[in-house]
């Protein structure tokens, strides 16, 4: 068998950089339609949203506004527009020929392949909810119900003002019931179904007197805030122990929602997990990050059935919890 000379070799590998090169050209022309058809489009879009959607803009920035909406890009296209023109450039200062890069004939039938494949929303599917609803952006139904359900409760209620806080109301709860809080902190419950009774249902809780009620003014209304006390009838480590408990509201409203003909959605259907994930997750981040609700709330998140599909028992989920509870509290008195 014949080797192949050097220049053989050389003339081999001349032409595979050719090829290379003539294919990132291609790409990089391909790059610049769909660009252009996106800029086009948005252009549309603009006229669009001024000539039918006035109403939802203020007079004076009206186009602004639009425009600043219609040309906003996440950070990914971005990084791909500068890959493009730095490809660009670069061939360019190595050929000198600009019309390597223009599209030109068969590449520009592209543009109204594109705005039809938009249209249509190709890539669109169930998926695509999940993913907006679990980006961080606060427009979704499940960040919305979280920062309502805090900003309009639990920041309002639970913090010390006029010495009238959470905590100053279970201490005096507990002097005056001779009692024991097992958590001193507000028992938040999530399961999953997102439905909880009016009044919490178990073998183990038997519902108590309320902590003394609220009253805050907001918005002009003098408005009460109560939580409910629930006694533990199964001892801990020999100690009866009573918690301020209660579900999440919003989460209810939310089931109600899912359940009610006029409201009712097959996406609210389909991403309720998703829902119930995003709002128990924006939810804690709240908590977690203003530093007078950091200590005052526990949320229980659990499964409303065990696996083989038998109802959870709350206060088996309760003892459960307050058990692990307990044991973190001995660790870190120790350190």
């Amino acid at each position: 068998m014949a080797v192949p000379s050097e220049d053989q070799r050389s003339d081999k590998k001349i032409a595979w950089l050719k090829m290379m090169w003539s294919h990132i050209d291609y790409a990089v022309r391909i790059c610049i339609v769909i660009f252009v058809a996106d800029l086009l489009q948005r252009l549309f879009f603009v006229f669009k949203e001024y000539l039918c959607h006035r109403i939802y803009y203020l007079p004076e920035d009206r186009l602004t506004t639009i425009i600043k909406r219609a040309y906003t890009y996440n950070i990914k296209t971005v990084y791909l527009a500068l890959l493009v023109i730095f490809t660009g450039l670069t061939r360019f200062g190595r050929t000198n020929n600009l019309a390597l890069l223009l599209p030109r004939g068969e590449p520009l039938l592209l543009i109204p392949l594109y705005w039809i494949f938009t249209y249509v929303q190709l890539s669109h599917s169930s998926l695509s909810y999940a993913h907006w609803i679990r980006d961080s952006h606060g427009l979704d139904y499940a960040a919305g119900m979280a920062s309502s359900y805090f900003h309009g409760y639990l920041k309002l209620s639970l913090p010390e003002r006029e010495n009238d806080g959470l905590q100053k109301r279970m201490e005096k709860y507990e002097d005056m019931q001779k009692v024991k809080f097992g958590i001193k902190r507000l028992i938040i419950l999530i399961p999953d179904e997102m439905f909880v009774n009016r009044v919490i249902q178990s073998e183990w809780l038997e519902k108590a007197k309320p902590l003394e009620t609220q009253f805050i003014n907001r918005a002009g209304v003098n408005r009460p805030f109560k939580h409910a006390v629930y006694r533990l009838n199964k001892q801990i480590n020999g100690t009866t122990y009573y918690f301020a408990m209660e579900g999440a509201t919003p989460m209810l409203t939310f089931f109600e929602s899912m359940h009610f003909q006029l409201s009712a959605t097959w996406q609210m259907q389909e991403m309720k997990r998703e829902i119930w994930l995003k709002f128990c997750k924006h939810l804690q981040e709240l908590l977690n990050n203003w530093p007078e609700t950091r200590r005052e709330v526990q949320l229980i998140i659990y499964n409303s059935h065990k696996q083989n599909g038998e109802l959870q028992d709350v206060g088996d989920v309760l003892i459960s919890h307050v058990l692990t509870h307990i044991e973190k509290e001995k660790k870190h008195g120790l350190e």
